[in-house]
Formats: structure tokens, sequence, C-alpha cells
């Protein structure tokens, strides 16, 4: 009932190719997604680099209110101008009342004693009376020596401009970071998409290998339980025991609870993938797996990973903008030159000391800061050596990804040369022991035998092929081109279901004989006469994932009791060379 919902989905389901897959995490996976974002804001932070290149321009305006007007007293420089020239009149006006008065008297025959005193009296009364007259006149005609420059309520509106014209190359050193900056953004961008492309291809072929395992698990119940009908007819006839009978269906059972187990990892599979792609379920992969033509050498990989790997590129933008900020910490030996200017828009409340515009320059040179300069140097020079060493490591753990990818795929193509012969050989043993069974030379379990020998090479085959399009994948993935793996395979082929049972009149004994198609062999029934030893050596044989791990170990979604395989792909997914970690060692 299981594999019937099953065979309905895969009907039902959207045909997947892996390049469809691999454009529709490109455009919908979330990390993608972010990742482009940083490189927007990368982008963003260069424009803000290069517009320090440009002058700066502000309009500043305000209102101010403070505690009392601000004015300048003068009254007291007044009080002591009235004062000189009163004195100077006094002066003046005393010296001619005194002359014309002596010389009155002494005309008049007065004694010359005598009348100097009389004269310095009228002197003194006509020079006070010249004082008093001057200094009155002064008070009246000067003006009072107090002004008030500043309200206490008073508005300003400026525009201004600021132009470094030199910061010793501060300026073009963080505009070199900051482009830098974009490129790190961009190959981290492309590292992150080639590890999700990467697990995206992975899940693929993991979902088309559990999808074809799962073909082979049904054929392998249909057949028995094809087998199981016909030792119960057995039964009923008295030919065999019924012991017999229930040794086929304890196999049946084992073969029904195989088919399970790779249903559910199936399902799995697929949710695994429908989870990277963000979209429904109702998927089914149609890129077959096959190992792929490899048209580059192992050298031609190494030196391809080293130029294109993005984990790479990303140290080397790095290393870069290391070297700016190299030059970025020496501009702060070097003074600051800017061009300044401005203008006061609203002239009313300015004061008598503020001028309405101001053009000039000025340099600030900070002559000691306790070392902080050369710190910043030192650290500097210290982060690009080891941006430098992590490269080297990097350049190694690349070399040492591409071998142990060119060694994977190179045995996994060694083991499918050797499956061809062993195929070959399992095809002739099948054609002997059917030939042999209907002369009545062997036993039903002979040709069961042999069929499951048969399956249990075309698991290992379907487990090498895919072993081999991994560690390919694997190769891409080095030189940054996974990607381009859906053009490089771009054939497509739906899964195939088994096609439903028939029976045919074995020759010379008027046996009816059910077979099955099973990817392109057919298991022949047990004669009645063999069906017991058939039908008790069919349940330790039924479960394909013991079987496999004979011909081919640690098969994917081969084994009910192994882990699901959308768990392993994503185990074996994050166990890649990133920059700087020997992440392949921990792999081996």
């Amino acid at each position: 009932m299981a594999y019937i919902l099953f065979a309905f989905a895969v009907v039902q389901a959207t045909p997947l190719s892996l390049q469809d897959a691999l454009e529709k995490a490109k455009t919908s996976n979330s990390q993608i997604k972010a990742e482009k974002a940083k490189v927007e804001v990368a982008e963003s932070g260069r424009t803000e680099a290069r517009s320090r290149f440009m002058p700066t321009v502000s309009l500043s305006a305000g209102v101010t209110k403070i505690n009392d007007p601000i004015s300048i007293d003068l009254n007291e420089i007044r009080s002591g101008i009235i004062q000189v020239h009163g004195s100077e009149a006094y002066q003046s006006y005393y010296k001619t009342g005194y002359e014309s008065a002596y010389e009155g008297y002494t005309a008049a025959g007065m004694p010359a004693e005598m009348a100097q005193q009389r004269a310095a009296g009228v002197g003194d009364s006509v020079g006070a009376l010249a004082q008093q007259m001057t200094q009155s006149t002064l008070d009246s005609a000067l003006p009072g020596f107090k002004k008030k420059v500043q309200d206490d309520l008073f508005f300003n509106a400026r525009l201004s401009v600021v132009w470094p014209i030199f910061t010793g190359l501060k300026i073009y050193s963080a505009y070199d970071a900051a482009k830098e900056n974009v490129n790190a953004r961009k190959a981290e961008f492309d590292m992150a998409q080639n590890t999700i492309l990467m697990d995206v291809a992975t899940r693929y072929f993991t979902l088309r290998l559990s999808e074809e395992l799962t073909v082979l698990r049904e054929s392998t119940r249909k057949n028995l339980e094809e087998h199981l009908e016909r030792s119960k007819k057995l039964e009923e006839g008295g030919q065999i025991s019924k012991s017999e009978r229930l040794r086929a269906e304890v196999a049946l059972a084992e073969a029904e609870n195989a088919l399970e187990d790779a249903l559910r990892d199936q399902s799995l599979a697929r949710m695994a993938l429908a989870s990277l792609l963000h979209m429904d379920t109702s998927i089914t992969a149609t890129t077959p797996v096959e190992a792929p033509e490899v048209v580059r050498s192992m050298d031609e990989f190494k030196q391809l990973a080293k130029e294109k790997h993005p984990g790479l590129r990303q140290l080397r933008t790095e290393r870069k903008r290391s070297q700016a900020a190299v030059s970025a910490a020496r501009a702060d030996y070097f003074p600051t030159v800017a061009l300044f200017g401005y203008k006061e828009l609203y002239t009313k409340d300015l004061t008598i000391l503020e001028p309405e515009w101001a053009v000039g320059a000025k340099a600030q040179w900070d002559l000691f800061k306790g070392g902080e300069t050369r710190s910043k140097v030192a650290s500097a020079k210290a982060l690009e050596r080891s941006l430098s060493s992590m490269e080297e490591l990097t350049l190694d753990n690349i070399d040492l990804l591409v071998e142990k990818r060119w060694r994977e795929l190179e045995h996994a193509k060694g083991r499918l040369v050797s499956l061809v012969k062993t195929r070959e050989l399992a095809d002739e043993a099948l054609r002997s022991q059917t030939k042999a069974y209907e002369a009545g030379l062997a036993t039903g379990l002979d040709v069961v035998d042999a069929e499951l020998a048969l399956s249990r090479l075309q698991v290992a085959d379907l487990k090498a092929h895919y072993d081999a399009v991994i560690a390919w994948l694997g190769l891409l993935e080095a030189a940054g081109e996974v990607s381009d793996a859906g053009t490089m395979l771009n054939k497509t082929k739906p899964v195939e279901t088994p096609v439903e049972a028939r029976t045919e009149e074995t020759p010379g004994t008027g046996t009816q004989t059910a077979t099955t198609a099973t990817n392109g062999s057919l298991v022949p029934a047990a004669p009645a006469e063999n069906s017991t030893a058939a039908a008790a050596e069919t349940a330790p044989a039924a479960s394909v994932a013991s079987e496999t791990a004979a011909a081919a170990p640690a098969a994917p979604v081969a084994a009910p009791a192994e882990a699901p395989v959308a768990e392993k792909s994503a185990v074996e997914a994050k166990d890649r060379v990133l920059p700087a970690k020997d992440s392949t060692e921990k792999k081996q």
C-alpha cells in the first residue's frame, strides 16, 4: 500500500532536473539572499568611502536664549574724556584771566605781590567757570559709551563648506579598503553559494538514489510475495511443510520492512532537498545518478582551484584590505590640511565681532599620541602576516582536497569497471540457473539467489555511480563551478517503476511461472518440487541492505538500520575545506 502511494506521488510530483534545482536555490535560498545583501552593504560602504574625496557642505540654523543681553559699557572712558577737556579749558582760561588781571592791577599802581594774589583769584574764577562750561557742553554733546551687542534671544543661520585636501593618504587608503571589502564580500557570497549548491546537488542525488533504491526494494518485495503465493499453493497440495511457508512469510515481512525504510529515507531526502529550495515536497529527481565524463586532469583541477576557489579569493582580498589598513594607520604620522568657508545667511542678530562670511585653511598635526599610531601600524602589519599564512595553509588544503576528491572519483570508476565484469558473471549465472531450473536441474532457491546477487550488484553499481558523482561535484566545488554542474549533466531520465507481474507457462512442465521485471531482469518462480528450499533460503537474503553491504559497503539509504540519507548528506556537506581551516584532514 505504501509503495502504491509512493508510485502515485511520483506520478503527481513535479519533475526536477539538477540544473532546475540549482537555479531554484540561487533565487530562493535564504542564506544566498543574506549573503547577497552583504554584498550590497559593502557596495554602499564603497560609495560612502568615495564621498570623502568631496567637500562637505552643511547648512545650520538655530535660536538661542541667554540670561541677560550682552553690552559693552565705556562710560568711564567718556567721563575721563570730559574731565580731560575740562582741565584743559581751566588751564587755558586761568592763564588768560590771570595775565589780564595782573596787568590791570599793576597798571593801577598796585604792588606786584598784591597784584599777583588778586590776579590768581581772578584766573581761578575764570578757569573754573570755563571748566564747568566745557564739561557741561561735552557731556551734552557726547553720546553714552554703553553699547548692547547681543540680545538675550537671537537667531543664526550659516552655510559652511569644509574640504580636506591632505590627510596623509588616509582617505585613499579607506577607499581602497572599501573596494577590497566589496571583492571580499563577493568572494564570500560565491563561497556560500558554492557550498549551498553543493548541498543542493548532494541532496538532489541522494533523493535520486533513494528513489531508485526504493524501486529495487519494491522489486524484491514483489518477488518474495509471488514466492509466498506459490508456497501457500504448495502447502495446500501437501508438497511443503508449514514451517517452509512461514519462512517465506518472514522473508516477505523483512522485505516489506526494508521497503518501508526505503520509503522513509526517500521522504526524508525529499524534505531535505525541498527545505533548501523553499518549495513543496512533491518533487522527483530526473537527472540520473551516472558517473560523469571528466575532461580535466587532476593538475588542471588543482590549478583551477587555486585561481577560482571562493575561499582563497576571499583571503586574498582580505589581505589587500589589510595592506590598505597599514597605509591608513601610517596616515596618522602626517598633518591634516583642509579648506573651509562659511556665509552667514541671517545677519540681523550678528554681533559687531562676527563677519558675514569667511574663507581660509586650517591644519592639524598630532605630534604625540602616546604611541597609539605605532601600535595601529604594528597591528595592521601583524594582520597582514596572519592572512598571508592562512593563504598558504588554504593552498595546501585545496591541493589536498582536490587530491582526495580525485582519488575518490578514480576509486569509484575502478569499482564501476570491476562491476561490469561482475555484472556479466551475475547475468550469466542467472541465465544458467534459469535454464537449469527449467530443465529440472536446479532448485528455485538457486534462481532466487542468483537474482538477489544480481540485485546486490545493481545496488553496488548505483552506489558507485553515486560516489563518482559526489566526488566529481567535490572537484567542481573546489574549483568554484558547482553552479555549472547542471549544464554538464544535462541528461534527464525519470525513475522507472517495476512492471506488474505476469504469468508464463514453464516449458515442459505445464506449471505457471510468475515473472516480474526488476530493472531489466526476470525472476522466475520456483517449481512445486523446489519451492520449499527456495522459501527457506529467501528470508536471510531478503534484506537488500545486508546484501549490498557485501557488494558495496556503506551505500546511502541501502540499509534500513542506517541513518537517514538526508542527515548523512547534511553531515557530509559540513565536511568540506573552508579558508584557513584544515577540515580536509578531519573529513579523512
